[in-house]
């Protein structure tokens, strides 16, 4: 049966393209929602910077509590960050799982 094995190597190699193709199709779509989601995020720092200072310019806060008030901030911004990715990270799973159902599917098809 030397045969069958490369009729499966050859069925593994034409799933390379359709599996390029899905993950450069989840890329494209989710740089758009990345895209907007920093701005959106450097939007609400940049609002929340401006009041910082000029609360600290007014001398309302202490320098201090303005680094303070950043580096929270910061955090925040971190964690806006962190959540993204982790709804990727999920995505990316759902993609490895459609990975090996069409190479089980297709392995079987050969077999």
């Amino acid at each position: 049966m030397p045969g069958k094995g490369q009729e499966i190597q050859d069925a593994l190699d034409g799933l390379d393209n359709q599996i390029v193709d899905m993950v450069s199709n989840f890329v494209k779509r989710r740089r758009k929602h990345y895209e907007e989601a920093a701005a959106k995020l450097h939007a609400n720092l940049k609002k929340d910077a401006r009041r910082y200072a000029e609360m600290l310019s007014d001398k309302k806060i202490t320098k201090d509590d303005f680094e303070m008030l950043i580096q929270g901030r910061w955090a925040q911004l971190k964690i806006e960050l962190l959540s993204e990715v982790a709804v990727s990270k999920a995505k990316f799973e759902d993609i490895a799982l459609e990975v090996l159902k069409i190479t089980v599917k297709t392995l079987l098809v050969v077999i």
